[in-house]
């Protein structure tokens, strides 16, 4: 009789998104060491889901594998920071000229989910429509290896995304689903130019701000040692 592997894949699931919320809420400190004996006690679960969790992570830029030692929560790098950012603005960009050049009507229409932020105010959840969205513009802008670079890169800023957010005390989250709206509105009127400007100026702002909270954030010199 086969026995179904429901119960092991939510094991799975349950310890990573539970690790990648601690990581991206900074619970877990950038550079503190992770072992995987350490876990299996804390979630009660076997090695494998453990692993798999931390290996997906891995990823996603958020965990980083030592070898003979464990794991490690990817440091946050100023200067790694600045060249994310870059890289973001080259990508999106690209994607954006060729999402409105191949796109069908049906995909453009589709960003019209993003227009309005979500009903929950949980972090964790916008975090999940921010990275949705521009996931979107990537995944159909008609060329296959742009798009898994540029989702590979979004997935990244989730913990930027989060210390920016969490770090300023007047930062409306409305003003991000705003500018959301106007890359949209450039995008579905075909205006290549505009489109593109509003993404650069967009990932520039964040940029600003994600600097700016980490240069005043301890998170940053972080001790690679466990606390």
């Amino acid at each position: 009789m086969q026995t179904s592997d429901k119960p092991r894949d939510l094991a799975r699931d349950s310890v990573y998104q539970r690790l990648r919320s601690d990581v991206l809420s900074c619970e877990l400190r950038p550079g503190q060491l992770l072992q995987e004996r350490d876990l299996v006690g804390q979630f009660e679960v076997s090695k494998s889901p453990i692993r798999d969790a931390l290996l997906k992570l891995e990823e996603q830029g958020l965990i980083e594998v030592l070898p003979r030692k464990g794991y490690r929560v990817r440091p946050i790098d100023i200067s790694d920071v600045r060249d994310m950012y870059g890289l973001r603005q080259i990508l999106e960009s690209e994607c954006i000229a060729l999402l409105i050049e191949t796109a069908s009507d049906e995909v453009l229409e589709g960003l019209e989910v993003f227009r309005n932020g979500p009903p929950s105010p949980d972090l964790a959840t916008w975090i999940d429509y921010n990275r949705a969205f521009h996931t979107y513009i990537a995944v159909n802008c008609g060329n296959a290896r742009l798009a898994r670079i540029a989702q590979e890169t979004i997935e990244q800023f989730d913990r930027l995304t989060y210390v920016s957010v969490t770090s300023s005390d007047d930062l409306s989250l409305d003003l991000f689903v705003r500018e959301h709206g106007e890359i949209i509105d450039a995008i579905r009127a075909g205006n290549k130019r505009l489109s593109i400007a509003r993404a650069r100026y967009h990932i520039q702002s964040s940029r600003k701000r994600v600097l700016d909270s980490l240069r005043h954030a301890s998170i940053i010199d972080s001790s690679p040692s466990a606390r």
